[in-house]
């Protein structure tokens, strides 16, 4: 234990000595999270969320109260809805939401009744269904305001019971750039300078030292793994001080999401490691990270959200290790997190880090191989 911690002590300085290294792990991400904060930190829109309206009344109330609604939701910024008038079966069995107008709408109107209204989410929670929710509430409220002391024309049912608690866009930013700070330092940050040090002879050194060579190798992912916990230690910090994000869960869910983090961590960094124990020149370990890095960056819902993919497309990025690990992560610090629905994210990162770590061993080697 003594020769791994002064082995993690050492990385860690040979690490704080890179500027380089230290401004695309520690600044940048600060960089990113103040430019995203300012291009869409306030006006970004959740969704998309569809909503399929069922008029069967067909009266010229409801037309009008329809009209409304659709008026009022085109206008607003909180929301990307697309509104399906009149679907078919299969279109409303698809929706998010399907709001229903009861035959009679036109009547209770007349008469000054109430019309209960249908409305069922049908797919999907978190804040984008909240918002929706509240926005076709807030509508039909402002519809029943114009009969000023009549009684209510609609009311809507009351909200399912919240499972987790609201990831707004800050939140959903400042984990995301989490995920890249985990990407950039497990692949750019690990994997290239590890065949960098290896094709020049660095690794020769520690073949006179009485020691394992698991015990280098573990040296050096806790070390990036260190880094990567302060990396986002600090986005954080700088989030809540700058820009007032907060964390509403309870401390167990928070240590969850931490776990999670270290988990994703040990299994990309795993990643790096068999890049760099398969690779033969620095050029060829920058090329496999870089064709790994940027498809990654842009799938893996780190700070741009893919809830404007076809659901199918969706369903197949969530099976990757990267998009699985930042949903649970997600999950935690909303208070969402359990067995039931992180199982897999820790089985598939488990798997992928002891499939790495496995073929590491085989190709490791000290010595250059050009």
């Amino acid at each position: 234990m003594k020769i791994l911690l002064h082995l993690v002590k050492a990385d860690l300085a040979m690490f704080l000595r890179g500027k380089l290294a230290l401004f695309w792990t520690f600044a940048f991400p600060l960089l990113m999270l103040v430019m995203q904060m300012a291009l869409f930190g306030q006006d970004v829109k959740l969704g998309p969320v569809s909503l399929a309206i069922v008029d069967l009344d067909g009266s010229t109330e409801s037309r009008e109260y329809l009209w409304q609604l659709q008026v009022g939701l085109r206008q607003q910024h909180s929301v990307d809805f697309s509104p399906v008038t009149t679907p078919a079966d299969d279109a409303a069995a698809q929706a998010d939401f399907v709001l229903t107008i009861p035959t009679g709408f036109a009547a209770n109107i007349a008469v000054g009744r109430t019309t209960d209204l249908a409305l069922r989410s049908g797919h999907g929670t978190g804040a984008a269904f909240d918002a929706a929710y509240g926005l076709l509430r807030g509508y039909s409220d402002a519809y029943n305001l114009n009969g000023l002391h009549a009684p209510p024309r609609v009311a809507l049912p009351p909200p399912p019971p919240a499972a987790e608690q609201t990831l707004d866009y800050r939140l959903f930013l400042v984990t995301g750039l989490a995920g890249m700070v985990i990407l950039s330092t497990s692949l750019m940050g690990f994997a290239g300078p590890l065949v960098a040090a290896r094709e020049g002879g660095m690794f020769r050194m520690y073949q006179l030292f009485p020691m394992p060579t698991g015990v280098v190798v573990a040296a050096w992912c806790v070390s990036r793994l260190l880094i990567v916990l302060a990396a986002s230690l600090a986005m954080f910090v700088a989030a809540w001080a700058i820009y007032g994000v907060r964390v509403h869960a309870d401390g167990v869910q928070v240590a969850a999401a931490i776990a999670m983090l270290a988990l994703g961590t040990g299994a990309f960094l795993a990643l790096g490691l068999l890049i760099a124990a398969m690779t033969n020149s620095v050029a060829a370990a920058t090329m496999f990270c870089n064709l790994l890095y940027f498809p990654l960056l842009f799938s893996g819902n780190l700070m741009v959200p893919l809830g404007g993919l076809p659901k199918l497309a969706r369903a197949a990025l969530d099976c990757l290790p990267l998009n699985a690990m930042m949903s649970s992560i997600r999950r935690g610090f909303t208070g969402g997190m359990g067995w039931s629905t992180d199982i897999y994210s820790v089985a598939l990162l488990l798997a992928m880090l002891i499939a790495c770590l496995a073929l590491s061993a085989r190709r490791f080697t000290w010595m250059p191989r050009s």
